[in-house]
This record gives C-alpha cells, structure tokens and sequence, in this order.
C-alpha cells in the first residue's frame, strides 16, 4: 500500500469518484428513486471522504500525544482508513498482506462488513471464523503458528496448487511452485484428486493446510519477540463469545453454544485474570462467556465471595450487634454471624446439660 490515507481521500474526490454509481456499492434504494431521484453526486463517497477526514484528524490528535502506544494507535488508524478506502475503490486484497494475529497465517479476508476475517479452518473455533475490525487488526502483535494441521478428510477448500499460489501472490509473502512442492514435501500434506483439472493425475490440496504449513516456514524465517506471547482463545471471536441475543443475555450467544465457548476457556492461559476483569466490572458488559462462566454463574460468585469491607455510615468495618467482625469466613449464606451462631448453639447445649 504505497498511497498515503490522505492521497487515496483526495483520489476518491475527483469527479469520477464521485459520479453515482461510480464504485460497487449501492448508493441507494428504490424508495430514494421514487421519492427524491437520483443522486447528483454518489452518497456513498462523499459520506465516507467526510468521516475519513474526522478518522485522520482523530489519528493526529492522538499522535500528539507522544507515548509510544498513541503512536501505534494513530498509525492503526490511518492505515485502516486506507484499506477502507481501497476497498470502497474495489481493491480489497491489501488486507491479505497483514498476517492473522491468532495463526500468523496470510488467509485474512475483508469481509462486505469490513472486517477481516480468517479463513484458515484451522485458526477457527468451533467451526466458527475468526475476525477483527480493521483497527484492531492493525494493532495486535505478530502470532506465533502452533504447528501444521493436516486435513483427515477431504474439506471444502480443496484448491489446485495454481490457485494457491495465486492467493498467496497477494499476501507480503508469495510463493513459486518449487515453494510450494517444498511445503508439501516437508510436512506431508495431503491431497485428493483434483476437481476442475481434466487430468486424473492432478491432485488438490487444501488451502488451510498450505496456509499453516506457510505461516511456519515465514515464522522461520523472520522471528519476532512478540511472536511468543500467548494469545487468549476468545482472540478474535469477540462476536461470538460477548454478543448476547436479545432473548437472554445469559448463556445463549451468537456463533458458538456456551458450552463450546467454555471449553475454548479452560484451555485458555488468562482465564484468571479475565474471570477477575469480569467480576470487577459493573453491569454493562454482564453477557456472554467471560473467563469460563456464563453470565448467570458469574453473578452467583460474585454475590457468594462478595464480603463488605466497611460500613456505609461511619466508615468503620462492619460488625455484628454482638460485635463480631464481619469477614468472608465468618458469614453464613444467609448473611448470618457464625461465630454468633456457634455461640448460641454452645449456649443452647449448655443449658440443655444443666436442666438435666
């Protein structure tokens, strides 16, 4: 991407940009044509030339700032502008270029939403893609790949080795068909006859496999130290995980069943501290899977462990009437003192000896 966000903005309102029907978005609907007529100028541009000015001015009130994670943020910034702008223009493969943050693999894809999306099947979970905003992507530190997958049976992403190196040749790192041969020799990849290709000899291979195999070999090739930091396993699933339905905001959640994501959790090296996170947080983000519990659960430990820790009025640490402190070992589930309640019970027993 050699165009800066100001450069493409400044392309974008030139005439022909701006005649209607001049990109392959829709700029209106039936109800505007019978109603108003037909645009003068494409809508669709000129709203999103107007909020690209306010993008890039954000970005430069935040560089202004100085630290080095201002820094990076307005950079995200700017460079996600671009790729919106690229993509307004119809050219939507520079995202490809960026590697997944999750599998470090080049399959990303920008989605009609305009986010991007994974569509290595084994970076998903639970069959269900991974994607971030454009923002966001920009902004995550490199993956570290886990290792190869191999397709047992045959997937739907089967490709011919041409048409994988085609995807590959808009990604920061392409291949050549003796790369490609060298991948699947090294790490055993398998392939099933081919679908389109007359031959009974040419074989497919899945791209998924090809991806991970590739996203090794560059791995390799350029370390990074941020390349090993752990990744949580909500990574990119964030819609699928937090998003509640608007039926429940417990447990049913869009793309993944609780239970689904609440495995994805155990194995998951910030469990607790993302369980502590949700616990210290007021109700607005009380939905959804978070650290392993569902909204519900997390509610029913938040009200067991929770203790006061001073009193209201005076500021002093609460007591019972008789006293006793009040700490998370000696309150009952009802809010009972049980100190107080072993005292009556000795008390009660003692009596008990006397009268006989």
């Amino acid at each position: 991407m050699s165009e800066t966000p100001e450069q493409l903005l400044a392309l974008l309102e030139a005439p022909y940009w701006k005649t209607p029907g001049s990109t392959s978005r829709k700029t209106e609907g039936r109800t505007a044509r019978r109603t108003e007529g037909a645009a003068a100028v494409n809508l669709t541009v000129v709203d999103h030339i107007a909020a690209g000015r306010q993008v890039l001015a954000t970005a430069e009130r935040i560089a202004a700032e100085g630290t080095p994670r201002a820094l990076r943020k307005a950079e995200a910034l700017r460079q996600a502008q671009a790729l919106k702008s690229l993509a307004l223009m119809g050219e939507r493969t520079d995202v490809r270029k960026i590697p997944c943050p999750y599998c470090g693999g080049f399959g990303l894809l920008l989605s009609k939403t305009g986010r991007a999306v994974c569509i290595n099947r084994h970076c998903a979970a639970a069959g269900v893609q991974r994607s971030w905003g454009l923002v966001e992507l920009l902004m995550a530190p490199p993956a570290r790949p886990s290792g190869v997958r191999r397709s047992v049976t045959r997937p739907r992403d089967d490709r011919d080795p041409a048409a994988i190196i085609r995807f590959l040749a808009n990604t920061a790192m392409p291949i050549t068909y003796d790369r490609f041969r060298h991948l699947v020799r090294m790490y055993d990849l398998p392939s099933w006859a081919s679908r389109t290709a007359p031959s009974p000899k040419s074989r497919a291979y899945s791209l998924s496999d090809v991806l991970t195999a590739h996203a090794i070999e560059v791995a390799k090739r350029n370390p990074s130290d941020c390349a090993a930091a752990p990744k949580p396993a909500c990574d990119g699933l964030a819609d699928a995980f937090f998003k509640a339905n608007d039926d429940s905001r417990d447990n049913i959640i869009v793309g993944l069943q609780a239970n689904e994501a609440k495995q994805l959790c155990q194995g998951c090296p910030f469990l607790d501290p993302c369980l502590a996170a949700a616990l210290a947080e007021t109700d607005e983000l009380h939905h959804g899977v978070r650290g392993g519990l569902n909204a519900k659960e997390r509610r029913l430990l938040k009200t067991q462990t929770k203790t006061p820790t001073k009193n209201l009025r005076n500021g002093r640490k609460p007591e019972c009437p008789r006293g006793h402190l009040r700490t998370q070992q000696n309150t009952g589930a009802k809010g009972n003192c049980r100190v107080c309640t072993r005292e009556k019970s000795a008390a009660a027993r003692a009596a008990k000896r006397d009268a006989g």
